[in-house]
């Protein structure tokens, strides 16, 4: 346990423009996202947040687009100085992007909107 303690991840710096990768994840009372280089997968940073109040009671899409807004609010200096790619396995760019999208998720995506984000199919990984 000791040595795995001791070999850690240590957080890294991007390079300037470099593609950023964002991982992002929900549970029932609390979301978090991971941003990584695209170099090895080289850990960039992490937010995570507890849900409060009404905010338990989104469905999960939208809890998915919440996190995605809370992260591009906490870390505004790399989402303006990098492209974002969101991986995910849910179909956020269909929920968004649709013409009848509930008052809710159309304000998030007007916030999202000033950032260069893509949202690409997130693919398993070979062992």
């Amino acid at each position: 346990m000791k040595a795995l303690l001791k070999e850690l991840p240590t957080l890294t710096a991007p390079v300037v423009g470099e593609t950023l990768m964002l991982y992002l994840t929900t549970s029932k009372e609390a979301i978090s996202s991971f941003l990584v280089t695209d170099r090895g997968q080289m850990h960039v940073y992490f937010v995570s947040k507890a849900l409060s109040g009404s905010e338990v009671n989104y469905t999960p899409m939208e809890k998915l687009v919440y996190a995605l807004v809370h992260t591009a609010r906490r870390l505004r200096r790399y989402f303006q100085a990098h492209p974002i790619v969101v991986l995910t396995d849910q179909p956020i760019r269909q929920v968004l992007y649709k013409p009848d999208v509930s008052g809710r998720l159309a304000k998030l995506d007007i916030e999202l909107g000033e950032h260069e984000i893509n949202l690409s199919p997130r693919t398993a990984a070979k062992g």
